[in-house]
C-alpha cells in the first residue's frame, strides 16, 4: 500500500468524524415556530468521508 493513499484514508475519516462530532456539539432546536434546526448536512457528508477513506484504505 502506498503511504500516500494511507494518509488521504486517515485524513478522510479524521474529517467524518470531525463532521459527527460538529453534529453533537452544534445540537438542534426547535424555534418559536415549532420549525426544527439542525445541521443535517454534516451527516450524509461524514458518510461520505467514511466511504472515500474505505475505498482509499482497499
Amino acid at each position: 500500500m502506498n503511504l500516500r493513499y494511507l494518509v488521504a484514508s486517515m485524513a478522510c475519516l479524521l474529517a467524518a468524524k470531525g463532521c459527527y462530532e460538529l453534529f453533537h456539539r452544534l445540537g438542534s432546536h426547535v424555534d418559536d415556530q415549532g420549525i426544527l434546526h439542525e445541521p443535517f448536512g454534516l451527516i450524509p457528508l461524514g458518510w461520505l468521508f467514511v466511504f472515500a477513506g474505505a475505498v482509499l484504505l482497499v
